[in-house]
């Protein structure tokens, strides 16, 4: 196989390859890690490859699962890997090993997916772009003087690259849906409780979280879903299993769906022109497939969500900043944290913790909120991103010093106002490649559904897929084309 005919290959065909004996799992190891040395120097998504998962692979070592033999990479944040780097980004952690490997990393391995490195983020995941002190700038295939977004930029550039068909992404505030949207891939924000957090913490702890993937296709992310999700022994959280696998769900008819659309508004933000259009032409093709949609938006209290959201992101990084530089044996200051950063933990090092009780009050009342609109809409179609892609080094950029607190959050919320939504009230949402900006770079289409209703977002999504197929699109920076 060759590096041109690899690209045309999603997981679950490259894994039915490996079964088939028709390649090996050290051949496509190797074709990613020629991918990632031709196109690398320019995407700089990619902080080191595992060279005893390529050349050194012991193929007997990877078990047999959905996607046995597949490279795939961990974004340098969230799940750790025994005896690998985990560094978040900053300079707070550089050089820290992993001493266990989390559940979840185990649910990868077992599912056959071989890990061969680690992908950039930005420090702790904080902004919605992939730029740092300790990696540099993480650029999109698609344009490189833009952003890849943030915070799973790396993991999503080299899966639109054609490094890999899909990689590690995690979700706190839009961070596997942004970088989806701007790199043109799929991904998807996970319903609260779907995939444990054991043993850094569980969904009390880690309320806003979601890992997942960014992907190339709707059935290699329902697949990953379906091999990852369930609870670790001794979860604190009941889990029910969903009635069907995912991955079926990819082909099942949707039905006639009520689906709303916000394409003029969100709260106090107007949605620009260009965008809205993109949204409504994503409506014509769905009332073309027979569902009903109509403009209709949430009622609940948009500035007070977003203030509630800042306070609570302030208060948990300031909290996972000391446990970090404990753990380091380092101090927090300008030496091992980047600007903003140190400003968030400034800020959030002053709260009660009356107020972080507050805040979880809050959103489960707008949870309640959400789930009264959703009785009479089955999914929520909104854009990602209410703008087109920013430049490099952007105000979203966690060095830019001279920012107040106020002026960095009223840039990056004023960008991202809608993906939080779903982290504050646990419920699923999926980005997929449906639309382009004023600039024709890719614009994610972001449908939301009821909590624990992924099912319903499957359903669209590979209804989508089959109606306007988006695997044909590739960036100039592209493994398949150098």
């Amino acid at each position: 196989m060759n590096l041109a005919e690899y690209c045309t290959h999603d997981a679950t065909s490259l894994a039915g390859l490996v079964k088939a004996g028709e390649v090996s799992a050290v051949e496509l190891a190797q074709l990613a890690a020629t991918a990632v040395a031709k196109l690398d120097p320019e995407l700089n998504a990619v902080i080191e490859i595992f060279a005893d998962r390529v050349d050194g692979l012991d193929e007997a070592c990877i078990p047999e699962g959905p996607f046995s033999g597949v490279p795939f990479f961990l974004k340098d944040l969230g799940p750790r890997q025994q005896g690998r780097k985990q560094e978040g980004g900053s300079r707070l952690l550089q050089g820290f090993t992993a001493p266990y490997s989390s559940f979840m990393t185990l649910q990868m391995e077992r599912a056959g997916l071989n890990i061969i490195g680690r992908t950039t983020c930005p420090e702790f995941g904080v902004t919605g772009t992939t730029e740092s002190i300790l990696t540099g700038a993480t650029r999109n295939p698609w344009d490189t003087r833009k952003i890849a977004g943030g915070s799973s930029g790396g993991s999503a550039a080299i899966t639109a690259a054609g490094v890999v068909p899909m990689a590690h992404a995690n979700d706190g505030g839009g961070s596997t849906r942004i970088p989806a949207s701007v790199c043109g891939n799929v991904g998807m924000k996970h319903s609260r409780g779907r995939i444990s957090y054991m043993p850094e913490g569980c969904d009390l702890s880690f309320p806003l979280f979601s890992d997942g993937v960014n992907a190339r296709s709707v059935r290699d992310m329902a697949g990953f879903l379906d091999a990852v999700m369930g609870p670790a022994p001794g979860e604190p959280i009941p889990w029910a299993r969903p009635e069907r696998p995912y991955a079926e769900e990819v082909d099942r008819e949707p039905g006639r769906l009520r689906i709303a659309m916000c394409s003029e508004r969100w709260g106090p933000f107007p949605i620009p022109d260009h965008v809205g259009q993109q949204i409504q032409s994503v409506a014509r093709r769905l009332e073309g497939a027979g569902h009903s949609v109509t403009e209709a938006i949430p009622e609940f209290a948009y500035e007070q969500y977003l203030e509630a959201f800042k306070r609570l992101w302030v208060i948990d990084i300031a909290a996972m900043l000391e446990s970090e530089a404990a753990n380091m044996g380092r101090e927090i200051s300008r030496d091992t944290v980047e600007p903003i950063t140190l400003k968030l933990y400034e800020e959030g090092s002053r709260a009660r913790a009356a107020e972080r009780l507050g805040i979880a009050e809050f959103f489960s009342h707008m949870g309640r909120q959400l789930g009264s609109f959703f009785e009479s809409h089955d999914l929520l179609l909104t854009p990602v991103m209410l703008d087109d892609t920013p430049e490099l080094g952007s105000p979203l950029n966690l060095t830019r010093e001279r920012l107040s607190l106020d002026e960095w959050f009223d840039h990056l919320l004023g960008l991202i106002p809608i993906t939080p939504v779903c982290n504050f009230t646990g419920t699923p949402a999926v980005s997929l490649p449906l639309c382009e900006d004023a600039s024709g770079m890719p614009m994610g289409a972001h449908f939301m559904a009821p909590m624990g209703r992924e099912d319903r977002l499957f359903n669209i999504a590979g209804q989508l897929e089959k109606i306007c197929p988006w695997a044909g699109k590739k960036p100039p920076l592209h493994a398949g084309s150098v």
